[in-house]
């Protein structure tokens, strides 16, 4: 299904090398005002162009409003949003599976009725209409008081520190390479100039803080704060590990002991109680894999002769998924956020 939400309604259309990718976003109330310069702001972020260490393939990332916006303001009609596909190359792209790619399960679920070219809709370029549905969600939680800010917590095997679990607002950090000790980011790219130049890729962690969100919001069993925003994150391309609050082995160490006006004096449990937030900051992080397009030999499978086949791939990908991928992070979690909020 390319659809999901119950209040908040996205469905995200187009693929990789498709003419376009785009989304449509059901339940934002007439008259809300869009903050478009935010909104490019988020695009800007996720952009290669704005990321040395990301793909060659530099597209504009410049859209259409379809519809649901007028002169900056919701019109309670659907709004949708479409993004042209201008600097795709299909030329290095064959019915040839790539090694830990979706190419070889998507061929076989849909019997080759599916346009994997640049991992088709299994490709990051889908989180562009993801991120910048979420901008508009994010604008809306802001208005709230609601802060949604995250930054690089691991690139390879350099760390940041995380975030103090406690943190009532959003700390100083670098709008493209957010990180709470910046003296880290020289290591950082280090480690992805290294990475690019043996044609390997890198795993890396991103940490997301959301502040001022209400007491009580979410659902237990099947709605829950944790599931909701899961289901989001799990869209976003090489995501394998989504970790609410933190892992101590000791309950008399893990549990958060109460205080006047039922603050607790920790936040250990990362902002959530049996699917609810419970007043303190919410905070949860998102392990992603190497990306699998490496410049190494491999082997590959090709799909219409059945046989395994030696494979160089040779297009233009990114050798680590942060920084340009924690905007999408946040975005996802606007989106699940304000879903729940709407209710």
């Amino acid at each position: 299904m390319d659809s999901t939400g119950k209040n908040i309604r996205l469905t995200l259309t187009g693929a990789s090398h498709a003419p376009e990718v785009g989304f449509t976003l059901e339940g934002i109330p007439r008259g809300t005002v869009i903050d478009m310069d935010a909104l490019r702001a988020d695009i800007r972020r996720r952009s290669a162009a704005a990321h040395p260490n990301s793909t060659p393939r530099r597209e504009t990332d410049d859209f259409s409003i379809r519809s649901g916006i007028a002169d900056g303001i919701a019109d309670g009609s659907q709004i949708s949003f479409a993004f042209p596909n201008r600097a795709h190359d299909s030329s290095a792209y064959n019915l040839v599976a790539r090694p830990s790619h979706a190419d070889y399960a998507a061929y076989t679920k849909y019997g080759g009725n599916v346009d994997i070219r640049g991992g088709g809709k299994y490709s990051g370029r889908m989180t562009l209409p993801l991120v910048a549905a979420g901008s508009i969600c994010r604008g809306i939680l802001s208005r709230r008081g609601i802060d949604i800010f995250g930054h690089v917590l691991r690139i390879g095997a350099v760390s940041d520190e995380r975030f103090d679990a406690m943190l009532d607002k959003r700390p100083p950090m670098d709008e493209l390479f957010p990180l709470v000790d910046g003296s880290v980011k020289a290591a950082m790219e280090r480690a992805m100039a290294d990475a690019r130049s043996r044609g390997d890729t890198l795993s890396c962690e991103a940490e997301c803080a959301v502040t001022g969100l209400p007491t009580g919001l979410g659902e237990p069993l099947f709605d829950s704060v944790e599931g909701t925003l899961s289901k989001l994150l799990f869209m976003i391309p090489g995501l394998r590990g989504v970790e609410f609050g933190e892992d101590r082995i000791l309950g008399s160490r893990m549990n958060d002991q109460f205080t006047d006006g039922g603050r607790t004096l920790t936040n250990h449990s990362g902002g959530v109680n049996g699917g609810m937030t419970n007043g303190q900051p919410l905070i949860f992080r998102c392990w992603f894999r190497p990306i699998p397009s490496i410049a190494l030999p491999q082997t590959g499978f090709d799909l219409q002769k059945g046989v395994p086949v030696p494979l160089t791939i040779s297009g233009r990908h990114d050798v680590c998924i942060l920084p340009r991928g924690l905007v999408a992070v946040e975005c996802a979690a606007a989106i699940g956020l304000l879903d729940l909020i709407m209710e």
